[in-house]
């Protein structure tokens, strides 16, 4: 059976920023396949900013929002941040609809995040 939502990571330069690549569907089936390996890794994090790359991002719901609100609070309780990078149309609408944009950074590329670093 096909994996909904396949994660892969990579540091970013020698800053300690880590870069979290999403490709699939992130609604509940697909946060309880990656549930373990995601909370490691943002528990693991002593970077300064966590990037999640939503480029093969196809979908998100809910549930994808709502880990990523508690994300973004638990790390900036830490004084780091969460930036959410390359959303699709489809993401992106959700994210405008319910004002993530202004809760926490949203870039449209990686290279738009570099660029206004």
């Amino acid at each position: 059976m096909q994996k909904r939502l396949i994660l892969s990571m990579e540091k970013l330069g020698e800053t300690g920023d880590v870069v979290v690549k999403f490709n699939g569907e992130f609604d509940k089936a697909g946060y309880d396949e990656v549930k373990e390996e995601l909370g490691k890794i943002v528990n693991d994090f002593n970077g300064t900013t966590l990037l999640f790359d939503l480029g093969e991002l196809k979908f998100i719901n809910s549930e994808g929002i709502g880990y990523f609100m508690s994300v973004h609070t638990h790390l900036v309780t830490a004084g780091k941040k969460l930036v959410l990078v390359g959303p699709n149309a489809h993401v992106a609408d959700v994210f405008n609809a319910i004002g993530i944009m202004e809760i926490m950074p949203v870039f449209n590329s990686m290279n738009d995040y570099l660029n206004k670093k």
